[in-house]
């Protein structure tokens, strides 16, 4: 259904014009083609071994002692040749290459219901976006494909600037925020709404209003956020943080926008609670067991990391977030290697095939960063209520004026509360980056394991062009 890249040439998935003209003429063929844009959000966000390796591997919540390719990320040792540096971009880059035919293939279209079109190109819009999204956060200056393109245009690009790139992905929300239906569909909660394309252009402009932009577009950024917050209502804050990664809540409120998942269909599980579990950990029912075993892959957590995420006694998300007791394959019960069990909820049909949506944008991120912008435009007060709710949630103390009355103060409080949040969800690195914290968070993290002279300059905080493609095409 999907061109794919040959090894001999770029990996941008160029194809001719005839093959876009010729393709997508019926409903159910767009409806096909879009969710394999679906598809493509699911493999880079969820499913591929770069969506955490190159996010959440790379900041201070996990370690990898072993040489594997998060093994050099996490250590900061890594150079343009790493394989899941060029499996990124290639991948990206696929997939808004199948956004693009997509929208080429709609410009002419006079059979499809005006309705339908609409969503249609709304919904290759807000995919191509979060494409472009983890793009200029991963690489920083990228080329910039808005359309078909055929070889000799693939092998001519150039990047593009950091801000070109953002503008785009403004552009693309915003369309998409006109295009889209403003709730869920009863039959596919997981496709996109106009209140899932402002919560992500809300965060967008949160991100360009940080390093290394500095834009200063809170306002904008709280229009969007209050709009999504005013959309879903008090039913997207749930009273017990468990309950938001427990199936039995799948696709309500605290989801703005999901990725959807469905085990026993030939690999649209989640593998999130199979590839955070030990390689070595028993399969089975029993609690200290998870049905179908581990994986080689999971996050590395020993108790430096978990001391430093929740540093305050008694909160509530820790027994949730991290088992620290669990039986390995020969029957000793191990209590000195901690893991995520995040997302294990639900019963899967394999390993790594689990019945369970992996949600990418939470009700509570939204929140989160509507506080963030509103201190910014001297709604401290509402940023501390805000803030409090989510701690007392979590069973802690809440925060005093005090604690927010500096800048500095803030942004290290609003660090801490992000990070015992959504710990292990790939946020914790683009958290730091753009808060230009990570330089000296992960020098001191560093430290501790003897590996900080690795981490020299800010020019760390995006990788290198995959060292194919520059072979390629001369991109560097």
């Amino acid at each position: 259904m999907f061109i794919t890249s040959c090894s001999d040439k770029l990996e941008l998935s160029p194809a001719s014009e005839k093959n876009v003209e010729n393709f997508y003429q019926t409903e159910d063929q767009f409806y096909q083609a879009i969710m394999g844009c679906y598809d493509g959000v699911q493999n880079a966000m969820l499913r591929q071994n770069f969506s955490y390796m190159m996010t959440e591997s790379r900041s201070d919540n996990s370690w990898q002692q072993i040489d594997y390719d998060d093994g050099q990320i996490c250590r900061f040792s890594e150079n343009s040749e790493l394989p899941v540096l060029n499996t990124a971009w290639a991948d990206l880059y696929e997939y808004i290459a199948r956004c693009n035919y997509v929208l080429k293939s709609l410009e002419n279209n006079t059979k499809l219901d005006a309705s339908i079109k609409n969503q249609f190109e709304g919904e290759a819009r807000f995919t191509r976006a979060l494409f472009y999204f983890d793009l200029v956060r991963l690489y920083g200056e990228v080329p910039l494909v808005d359309k078909v393109i055929s070889i000799d245009e693939g092998y001519s690009l150039e990047k593009s600037s950091v801000e070109t790139i953002y503008d785009f992905i403004i552009s693309d929300l915003k369309s998409a925020i006109d295009l889209l239906p403003d709730e869920k569909p009863s039959a596919n909660p997981n496709r996109a709404t106009s209140l899932a394309a402002r919560g992500f252009l809300g965060k967008v402009y949160v991100f360009r209003s940080g390093y290394p932009l500095y834009k200063n577009e809170w306002s904008l950024a709280s229009t969007e956020l209050k709009t999504v917050l005013d959309g879903v209502g008090d039913a997207g804050f749930l009273n017990n943080y468990s309950d938001i990664f427990d199936i039995s809540y799948e696709g309500g409120e605290q989801a703005v926008f999901s990725i959807g998942c469905k085990s026993g269909a030939s690999g649209e599980g989640d593998p999130f609670p199979t590839r955070n579990a030990p390689n070595d950990i028993k399969a089975g029912d029993d609690p200290l067991m998870q049905q179908f075993g581990g994986s080689p892959y999971r996050l590395f957590l020993d108790n430096y990391i978990l001391e430093s995420i929740f540093e305050e006694e008694g909160d509530l998300r820790l027994d949730y977030v991290i088992q620290n007791q669990w039986i390995n394959t020969s029957l000793d019960t191990i209590t000195n290697q901690p893991f995520c069990r995040k997302y294990r909820s639900g019963t899967p049909a394999a390993a790594s095939d689990w019945d369970i949506d992996w949600i990418l944008l939470r009700y509570t991120d939204v929140y989160m960063l509507y506080a963030e912008a509103q201190y910014y435009q001297n709604g401290k007060s509402e940023a501390l209520d805000i803030l409090n709710k989510v701690r007392k949630r979590a069973g802690l103390t809440e925060l005093t004026a005090s604690d927010i009355d500096t800048e500095d103060k803030f942004v290290d409080v609003l660090l801490k509360e992000r990070r015992k949040e959504f710990c292990f969800e790939n946020q914790r690195w683009f958290d730091l980056v753009r808060t230009d914290k990570a330089l000296d968070v992960m020098k001191a993290f560093l430290a501790h394991y003897g590996a900080e002279a690795n981490l020299t300059s800010r020019d760390q905080y995006y990788y290198p062009i995959p060292q194919q493609e520059t072979d390629i095409t001369g991109i560097q």
